[in-house]
């Protein structure tokens, strides 16, 4: 349906493409990976079209309709209801629509028989093209997607980024392209909706390519992989696993191609250096030489062999107890999140903490680290030394040191090459350590933020996200550390990759309430899986009475006699809400326009007083946005 054929690409004063090739065919699920920067998203650009080929030739299937989800369609301002947005994914049906009801209309007042034919004509073919069935496939989407039937309505425009991915991702399912390019799909998803994903898309009739570092994703969706390496595009039948174990025979193979080749070069060129002032033995050297400028050279590309081995000490032993959390209560509003809750975290635990966004992972580790008020106790153990990593500690670095310097503000005890090997896990390799930290981009500040907190030897690690904007092999590494780390660690993640070689127990909030699966996220998988076959009592923790009694009493919240004004009251509370955050927006767009200002950019003093003025505005914003939603959740159980 669509080839690329001896196609080159050069970006940025550097190819990615030189002679490359690939032919995408009907009804295959392809995995495209590779390191970052080799070049998947613009590949899937060329692709789609947003860059021009020039060099090379790309050929497809007439009327080939494509579809392309990218982190770029965040930018777009859609006015549209959320409903309205996923449904113009079918724009042949929306056009239907419009005809219909503008017929419909002029017969009301003008009845004539051509018009009469011509609604029976577009009622026909709206039919055919399963319009009578179009808004409940969209709906259906949304459910699956997460979103709560009360939000359709609302203008996307309103809700925050990962929102409105999950509504771009809904509109290009129901446009049901015949060719569906997803680069990093799963960003904004929590664990309920990649899978419900991961079920849709083997349903799925059409051909699509995935770009994704989530290994678990990539093995229950594609079968096949495109590797994107060496300028080149390499094929393997299978899934990902499968791909790891022919890319160990292939990697292995090339190279010992590499080093014939580098012993065959050196023979040429000891016999060009030995015979070149020799007349007789002219024509042999100048022979050799040719040969040796037409010789095709094997380059291993050193990022593909990159092997690093980073162990993250603590400084000192603790006590068996990490920390005891003892009736814990957390609101927002009338919102309840907590609702005495307990837990112990023992030296030793690698626990994850996991479920849909919304539940209060995040806020639970907040209160850990004393960052956010609570009701309760929450107490840490003798001798234990807390870290913790959200993206809010994005803030905290310093703008003006260059990266080697910034991460070496943690600790003197650390070498230079120590500092490098570090930051090359993270992504940052050669002269890029010396770049300014105010340079860069969101996701690399994440990147060295994170670095920072895991080398300051506390034996008790806190990690919201800490793979968000990791690499697969990077994402690996850091798992392999943790797994090894003689501390304690409590981390919120939907990468169940990671989770699976970190975790050995797993945390969950129901009902207000933490539970806990005392094993790993495979096992736990398998225990939920019987979970909800047989009685819903099996619990895996156990817990006094007195507990018991008290989620009897508070697992099941009631609206029941809620009035009319209440609700009323509540509407007009989100529509005040509202405007403050439009507001907010608008406020935090003019920061960052100047923040662009190449004069402000020069004024260290300036820039540091715009950044401090965009965090307090974003943490206001990220305030009203959770006081917005705790308010419409207490609506929306009230409907």
């Amino acid at each position: 349906m669509l080839a690329l054929n001896d196609f080159s690409f050069e970006f940025a004063g550097r190819y990615l493409y030189r002679n490359a090739r690939w032919h995408i065919k009907p009804n295959e699920k392809i995995g495209l990976v590779g390191l970052n920067g080799t070049g998947k998203s613009t590949l899937l650009r060329l692709i789609s079209g947003e860059y021009e080929l020039r060099e090379g030739i790309m050929s497809k299937t007439n009327n080939l309709k494509i579809g392309f989800l990218n982190q770029d369609l965040l930018s777009v301002e859609y006015k549209e209801s959320v409903r309205d947005v996923v449904l113009s994914g079918r724009e042949d049906l929306v056009k239907l629509d419009t005809d219909i009801q503008r017929l419909l209309k002029e017969i009301e007042t003008d009845y004539d028989e051509r018009r009469l034919n011509q609604l029976g004509e577009a009622q026909e073919l709206f039919g055919q093209l399963g319009g009578y069935d179009w808004q409940a496939q969209g709906e259906k989407i949304l459910e699956g997607l997460g979103f709560p039937t009360e939000w359709l309505g609302k203008p996307l425009m309103t809700l925050s980024g990962g929102w409105r991915m999950r509504a771009i991702l809904g509109r290009l399912l129901l446009m049901a392209p015949d060719l569906l390019l997803l680069d990093e799909p799963t960003n904004h998803l929590d664990l309920p909706t990649i899978e419900w994903l991961e079920n849709y898309l083997n349903e799925y009739q059409g051909t699509y390519v995935i770009v994704s570092h989530d290994r678990f994703f990539l093995d229950r969706t594609v079968n096949r992989i495109a590797e994107v390496a060496h300028q080149q595009i390499f094929h393997y039948k299978g899934n990902f696993t499968s791909y790891l174990e022919e890319k160990e025979e292939r990697d292995a193979l090339m190279q010992r191609q590499f080093e014939n080749q580098q012993d065959f070069i050196k023979q040429q060129m000891k016999f060009i250096q030995r015979f070149r002032a020799k007349a007789s033995k002219a024509s042999a050297v100048q022979s050799r030489v040719k040969q040796l400028d037409k010789l095709e050279r094997i380059e291993l590309n050193d990022k593909e062999t990159r092997e690093f081995d980073i162990k993250f000490n603590i400084r000192v032993k603790p006590g068996k107890v990490v920390a005891e959390l003892e009736n814990l209560h957390k609101s927002y509003g009338e919102l309840q999140i907590l609702k005495g809750a307990s837990g112990q975290i023992l030296r030793g635990d690698k626990i994850a903490l996991i479920g849909a966004n919304g539940k209060g992972k995040s806020t639970l580790l907040r209160m850990i680290m004393g960052t956010e008020p609570y009701e309760g106790q929450v107490e840490l153990g003798w001798n234990v030394e807390a870290s913790f990593f959200a993206q809010h500690q994005l803030e905290a670095l310093n703008l003006k040191n260059d990266l080697i310097n910034e991460i070496g503000t943690v600790s003197t005890e650390y070498t230079e090459k120590e500092l490098r090997t570090v930051l090359g896990c993270f992504l940052f390799t050669g002269d890029e350590v010396f770049k300014k930290v105010k340079v860069l981009s969101g996701g690399e500040k994440s990147r060295l933020a994170l670095a920072k907190t895991l080398i300051t030897q506390s034996n008790f690690l806190l990690l919201d996200e800490p793979t968000n904007h990791l690499d697969m092999f990077s994402s690996s590494v850091l798992a392999e550390s943790l797994y090894d780390y003689a501390g304690s660690l409590l981390f919120v993640s939907h990468d169940r990759t990671f989770i699976s070689r970190v975790a050995n127990k797993i945390w969950w909030i129901e009902n207000g309430i933490i539970r806990e699966y005392p094993g790993t996220y495979d096992e736990y998988n398998e225990w939920m899986s019987t979970r909800v076959v047989e009685a819903p009592s099996l619990k895996p923790d156990v817990r006094n009475e007195s507990e018991k009694a008290t989620q009897k009493n508070t697992e099941t919240p009631s609206n029941k006699g809620v009035s009319k004004n209440k609700i009323q009251e509540w509407e007009r509370q989100m529509e005040k809400i509202e405007s403050e955050i439009k507001l907010l927006d608008e406020e935090i767009s003019q920061i960052e326009h100047k923040m662009q200002d190449p004069d402000i950019i020069s004024d260290s003093d300036a820039l540091l007083a715009l950044v401090e003025d965009h965090r307090i505005k974003q943490s206001a914003r990220s305030d009203r946005q959770t006081e917005l939603d705790s308010v419409m959740e207490l609506w929306v159980e009230a409907q």
